[in-house]
């Protein structure tokens, strides 16, 4: 019911602002034909433009110091009080609308069930190449698809050749579809004022066509116009049919001796470009997207992963092991849950802790989210496991894997220890910038600053399981 809401709402703004388009530069014009066509067509393009959604791309940051990550590396969401298309004060807005769907769609329905009876009832005749209905039910004459419906007692005989030229051109020109158009689009569109302006302008204009199409067959316009101030009293009752006397006043008897208006003019119609293009970028929808300060994913080595682990009732894990898979690197978390590891981007962490799932990080999509070098700030809450998955993680798988983080730390102090005796030799031969050589022993002393904290850590757990 939301997205119908809001499709009903752009619809009618479309519809709206394309009908003053017609209003403010088409209606006073004799372009009949042109106006026409573009009544139909901002009609079905009121229906289409809701449709077409152009997405463009927005660049945001994000703050992971306010996300929490649960053991699977999603978003645990914040309660929201979205607001749908209806508010709690107006709930029965929807059982309204779909009142007044049903309703008029009855209409239309009991339109079609008159003249069905009307023409079975009278049946239809030939009068001069016309198939006409002849009915005592409506004063007014009128046409709809290829019959006229007349009352002969109220038609002078001398007014019937006039009357039956008007509705030829309602026939030729098939104007019942116009208004089949509007009528069934009036079902779903009732609310909207602007769907029943259309639906008048839109007679009105067949009129206009109508009576030009009868003077240009040569008829008296003095005559003729005798002959709709006749049918003046009739009163419209059946919305779907073109009716003699519609919008029967001054201004259409004017329009018919109005002076033509130069074809040079339906350049008016390009107005509409400009409010086709306004009603599509406010349609337009942001997609927004987690970006690079310099579109660049950081490099291996880069990512510096900032994480308070939390129990699921948000207390501080001490001592979870956080393991990069497949490396057997990794760190400990303190006393207050909190830990930092420098990894690569591509690469996969896992904590593990005794009665918890493990909590997997994914480095990849974390960069590709907040898109920067970090330092990535978040919080991990940990799933309690089952009594199957906590079985599996007993003391001795947890002491295996400390042993293996261990072994590979131990591996990894040696090479650094490598590295520094380059490092000295490299320095003493002269041959690197001293600036360059700087910065290398500055990511030097991290790097082993790190090992020997976490050795320490492992060691001190090992210690502690042991006993």
């Amino acid at each position: 019911m939301n997205e119908l809401g809001i499709y009903l709402i752009r619809a009618s703004i479309s519809m709206s602002l394309l009908y003053m388009v017609y209003w403010l530069f088409l209606r006073r014009e004799t372009l009949f034909t042109v106006n026409r066509f573009y009544l139909l067509t901002a009609l079905l393009l009121s229906l289409v433009l809701p449709l077409v959604t152009i997405k463009y791309s927005v660049a945001a940051s994000s703050d992971f110091g306010t996300e929490e990550l649960s053991g699977s590396l999603q978003v645990v969401p914040m309660l929201q009080q979205g607001r749908g298309f209806f508010s709690a004060a107006s709930a029965y807005l929807p059982v309204i609308y779909f009142i007044g769907v049903v309703l008029f769609f009855f209409r239309i329905m009991w339109q079609f069930v008159i003249l069905f009876v009307l023409i079975v009832k009278n049946g239809v005749r030939d009068m001069g190449g016309v198939r006409v209905v002849h009915n005592r039910r409506f004063i007014l004459p009128f046409s709809f698809m290829n019959l006229v419906f007349m009352n002969p007692e109220s038609t002078r005989e001398n007014e019937i050749s006039d009357i039956l030229a008007h509705e030829k051109v309602h026939i030729r020109e098939n104007h019942w579809l116009d208004l089949l158009v509007v009528e069934l689009m009036s079902i779903f569109l009732w609310f909207n004022p602007f769907i029943w302006f259309f639906e008048r302008s839109i007679k009105q204009n067949h009129e206009y066509l109508a009576d030009k199409g009868v003077v240009a067959q040569g008829f008296n316009v003095t005559r003729y116009h005798s002959v709709l101030i006749n049918q003046f009293m009739g009163m419209e009752v059946i919305g779907i049919t073109n009716n003699l006397n519609y919008s029967l006043n001054a201004k259409r008897l004017k329009m018919m001796n109005k002076k033509i208006t130069p074809k040079a003019k339906a350049v008016h119609l390009l107005w509409a470009l400009p409010v086709i293009a306004l009603l599509l970028v406010a349609f337009a929808q942001p997609e927004y997207q987690q970006m690079a300060k310099e579109m660049t994913i950081p490099d291996s080595g880069d990512v510096t992963l900032t994480a308070l682990v939390l129990d699921p009732s948000g207390n501080p894990v001490h001592g979870a092991a956080v393991i990069i898979k497949g490396k057997a690197e990794g760190t400990i978390t303190t006393s207050e849950g909190e830990f930092t590891l420098q990894v690569g981007a591509s690469e996969i962490v896992i904590i593990k802790q005794e009665g918890f799932k493990d909590a997997v990080i994914d480095v990849e999509k974390l960069v590709a989210k907040q898109g920067d070098s970090g330092p990535y700030k978040f919080k991990v809450k940990l799933e309690a496991a089952g009594k199957e998955e906590s079985a599996a993680m007993t003391k001795e798988q947890q002491i295996k894997d400390l042993e293996i983080m261990l072994k590979e730390l131990t591996l990894k102090k040696q090479e650094l220890d490598k590295q520094k005796v380059k490092l000295a030799q490299v320095e003493k031969e002269g041959s690197v910038d001293q600036e360059v050589l700087d910065k290398k022993k500055q990511v030097w002393r991290e790097q082993y600053g790190n090992v020997n904290e976490t050795i320490k850590k492992v060691e001190m757990k090992l210690q502690s399981l042991n006993q």
